[in-house]
Parts: C-alpha cells; structure tokens; sequence
C-alpha cells in the first residue's frame, strides 16, 4: 500500500511561524486568523477555476490582515520566511521509520510549490523515506480540489482504494476521501472533527498512532 502525507500542519509543526508572529509583537489571534485565510483564499479560487501559487496565497493574505489592523506590512517577510524553516514534529521520523520497514511506499502531497515541500523535507532529514513530493503546482488547483489527489493517484499508479492519505486538516481529509482514496485524520492540530458527523476513514491523535491504522484489519478510530 502507499501513503500520502500532507506537509504543512501534518509532517511539519507550525510553531516556528507561530513563535515569529510572537517575535513580531503582533497580535496573538492574528496567526490562525492568516491561516484561515490563506486557505480560504485558496479554496475560493479553485471553486472560480483560478489558480494562486500557495507562497503568494500566503503573502497577500497576510498583508490585508496587517493593512486591516493598521499594522506595517513589513512585518510580512519575516513570518513568510518562517514558513520555509518548519520543524518536522517530533514522532514524525518514527511514523516514516515503521511505514518503510512494514514495505509502504511514502509520498508527500503539497498546496506548497514542489521546491518548498522538498526543500523542507531535505532539510528535515527525511527525505530518505519518501518516493517523491508532489504538488498542487502540477494540475494548477490546490487541495481539496479533486485534481492534485487525482494526480496524485496516477503518479503513484495504484487504484485510489489501495492508497491512504493522512491529514491533520479536516478540509484534506474530506477532498481525499472524495477522491476515493482511504484516510488518516490525525487530530492533534483540530482536536475535534470539523464537519459536521464523524471524519471518514481513520482518525489518530498524533502521527505515532498512524502506522498501526494502517496495518488495522478493519480500520479503526482513535480520534477525539
């Protein structure tokens, strides 16, 4: 079987970003209130047939946030070069480590450009465990649109139902369980399941509970 992993949020923690906004002296909420919007921004533009690259998603949503709250747009640099020295999360290396060695093929599947995914698995010192990185940068339309797990699939080249996605946003879990392929919400980032009823698939507290579900006959739920 193989796995997809998200990066951002899921194989790589965002408190780096989160300790620069604090660095900035910017207001506490205005971290998850620019991720928000930058994925919504993101969403909305794959609903119109558009198409915004993730790193400049981020920036233009960052800057109206600080234009609303009549603070220096300079700020933006600092937190944006945040974004490309994430640290992996620290049961991140033992999830890939037991996925290898039970014979899984490993990938990553990124709204981030192909570089920044790779660059920042290369600098982690994981990228022995993974296959390739692939992008939303391929098909012009970010998660979760069903066209970057679409592609991801014939990338990979099995059928949807022999590969799992593992996900700590509830909007990725959805788009790859639309997609066809099986799920792994990993909840420590939501903590509760976004929508409304129970997350399909599989659900794990933190990547350490992920390479038992995927073994799991049938699958499981250890979700919050």
């Amino acid at each position: 079987m193989a796995v997809i992993f998200d990066v951002v949020g899921t194989l790589f923690s965002l408190e780096r970003v989160e300790k620069e906004f604090q660095m900035r002296v910017l207001p506490p909420e205005l971290f998850g209130l620019w991720f928000a919007r930058l994925q919504m921004t993101s969403m909305a533009a794959s609903l119109a047939g558009g198409y915004f690259p993730f790193r400049e998603t981020a920036e233009a949503a960052l800057r109206q946030l600080l234009a609303a709250r009549e603070l220096p747009e300079s700020e933006a640099a600092p937190v944006l070069a945040a974004m490309g020295q994430l640290a992996p999360w620290p049961d991140a290396g033992r999830c890939l480590s037991a996925l290898r060695e039970s014979g899984h093929r490993i990938f990553a599947l990124t709204n981030s450009s192909s570089k920044e995914g790779t660059d920042l698995i290369v600098q982690s010192g994981l990228a022995e465990y993974f296959e390739a990185v692939l992008s939303a940068d391929e098909v012009k339309t970010c998660k979760p649109h069903p066209a970057p797990y679409r592609m991801a699939v014939r990338r990979i080249g099995l059928p949807a139902a022999e590969i799992s996605m593992v996900a700590a946003h509830g909007w990725d879990v959805l788009g790859a369980a639309a997609a066809g392929l099986q799920t792994i919400w990993v909840s420590r980032l939501e903590c509760r399941w976004p929508f409304p009823g129970r997350p399909p698939g599989s659900a794990a507290l933190d990547l350490a509970g992920v390479p038992d579900l995927l073994t799991a006959q049938p699958a499981t739920v250890e979700g919050r």
